[in-house]
């Protein structure tokens, strides 16, 4: 819904070149294909993570949604749909969904403290809660992590790869889409 990687991989950058930190690989791939905490196990320290959310946190104030977001959220909810967040972010994500906060009946963030994605855990918790038909709930994200989660919960996926970094056929998610302009409310 956001498009905050700029904003992450500058922060990254950042904390970077403070810890002094090398690596033998391409970021933005990196970050896509797995995530900032397995950068910094493979690569830096806690030291180096808790900067890099420090970084972060003061450079990522007031992400904003692509502009059709508005009204494919709309759309589905006029249409009896019903939207949740799952993310690795912090209790953030509220203040970061602002106006579209009443369009989701729930919102997970690593605060409830569910295992992270590939994990399905907080996908089957809202399954089971809302009596969701696994046939018609779809997982959206933009990373392998997501797409994994999804399938480990038995549901429908979507990869959003604005970047074009994946394959359907690497991922085997059931639809790309490479901009939210491509969206279509049938998935």
């Amino acid at each position: 819904m956001f498009d905050t990687y700029p904003v992450m991989l500058s922060a990254l950058k950042q904390a970077i070149t403070k810890h002094g930190i090398q690596y033998d690989c391409e970021l933005e791939r990196f970050v896509k294909e797995k995530s900032i905490r397995q950068f910094a196990d493979q690569y830096g320290t806690q030291a180096f993570l808790d900067d890099y959310h420090q970084i972060e946190t003061e450079l990522q104030q007031a992400p904003t949604y692509y502009p059709e977001i508005p009204m494919i959220l709309k759309t589905i909810v006029k249409r009896g749909g019903q939207h949740f967040v799952v993310s690795h972010r912090d209790d953030k994500t509220y203040a970061y969904l602002g106006e579209l906060r009443p369009l989701f009946t729930e919102i997970i963030t690593s605060d409830h403290h569910f295992a992270r994605k590939p994990n399905p855990e907080s996908l089957c918790y809202l399954i089971d809660k809302y009596q969701l038909d696994r046939n018609e709930t779809v997982m959206i994200g933009d990373r392998p992590l997501d797409i994994l989660a999804g399938q480990h919960a038995g549901i429908k996926t979507i990869l959003f790869d604005e970047a074009a970094i994946f394959s359907k056929q690497q991922l085997k998610a059931d639809a790309i889409v490479t901009t939210w302009e491509d969206f279509k409310n049938e998935y």
